[in-house]
């Protein structure tokens, strides 16, 4: 079992990197949400290695959050990696908690491959499995450790989790209406319940 692979990065595509490792070229699949830096840069991906008769994958994922979501997924019955995979590109952990807490149907029809009883089977499995799971907002990258108010860092997050700039900050002006929220993370978390229903 390859628990992660860290090397350079020396080709990427949509959903798919190739990750040198001392002269070892690794594919692997990643959302397609994930940021990437410049060829050449370091990487790091934690994996899951899905082995078929036919064919062996390696995916990554840029946070462990991200791939503890996707391995609880593929315990869904008739949700393999692809699926799993897409809906991680478009609901990272903290909106697919927020999707099941909620148990939106409308969110994970969005996702490709994901029709409505999968979608429902998704939403009635996952609804107890995923409370246990130690979610986090997607891995804040180092922007937003610059100085700035709380809202702003609270855009900048939802930024990263694929939100528009509009709606990031409505979402945020909504959570922060009467001003009383100072933690970021509550501020985020609230902020995503506003967009749910959009999603």
């Amino acid at each position: 079992m390859i628990a992660y692979v860290k090397g350079i990065l020396a080709g990427a595509g949509p959903g798919l990197v190739v990750v040198d490792v001392n002269g070892l070229g690794y594919q692997v699949r990643i959302p397609s949400t994930t940021p990437l830096p410049a060829l050449g840069q370091e990487v790091k991906f934690f994996t899951y290695m899905s082995v078929r008769e036919d064919a062996m994958q390696l995916f990554g994922f840029s946070g462990e959050d991200e791939k503890e979501c996707f391995l609880t997924l593929l315990d869904v019955a008739g949700v393999g990696p692809k699926v799993a995979l897409a809906v991680i590109s478009h609901l990272p952990p903290s909106q697919l908690q927020s999707a099941i807490a909620l148990q939106d149907v409308s969110q994970l029809v969005k996702v490709p491959g994901v029709g409505k009883k999968t979608a429902q089977r998704i939403l009635l499995e996952l609804k107890d499995k995923l409370k246990g799971l130690t979610v986090v907002e997607k891995d804040l990258q180092p922007s937003f450790t610059l100085p700035g108010t709380g809202s702003d860092e609270a855009v900048e997050a939802l930024l990263a989790l694929g939100y528009s700039q509009t709606e990031a900050k409505d979402a945020v002006k909504k959570a922060q209406r009467d001003g009383s929220i100072a933690d970021l993370s509550l501020l985020i978390k609230t902020a995503l319940k506003e967009l749910a229903p959009s999603r």
